[in-house]
């Protein structure tokens, strides 16, 4: 898990905040430390979460297309699903509309 944060201060700061507004907001979860990124799960992964130096990457798919200025980048991977990235710069962005999005993407099927 620490080879994440290797000298990524401020992401490892980022990551923290979320990971609380997270619990918060949905209670336990399980956190899996994969190679690539981090892994928020429940009965299956519901975000995902990779460390930059002076930021964080969170992903995550909704059945739904959003639109937000937010939103980095998304990929519609079917007819009903669609994979969105946010980068978070600042602790500021790690709001009641991101984790209304996170929230959906846990409680989904």
């Amino acid at each position: 898990m620490e080879q994440h944060f290797f000298r990524k201060e401020k992401g490892k700061m980022l990551y923290e905040k979320f990971k609380m507004a997270v619990k918060n907001q949905l209670g336990s979860f399980k956190i899996e430390s994969l190679e690539c990124c981090i892994h928020f799960v429940s009965t299956f992964t519901f975000a995902a979460i990779k460390i930059f130096k002076d930021k964080i990457r969170v992903d995550f798919s909704l059945d739904h297309k959003i639109e937000s200025k937010l939103i980095k980048k998304y990929i519609q991977m079917s007819s009903s699903r669609y994979l969105y990235y946010i980068d978070i710069i600042s602790e500021d962005e790690i709001d009641g509309k991101l984790m209304e999005w996170i929230q959906e993407a846990y409680n989904k099927k």
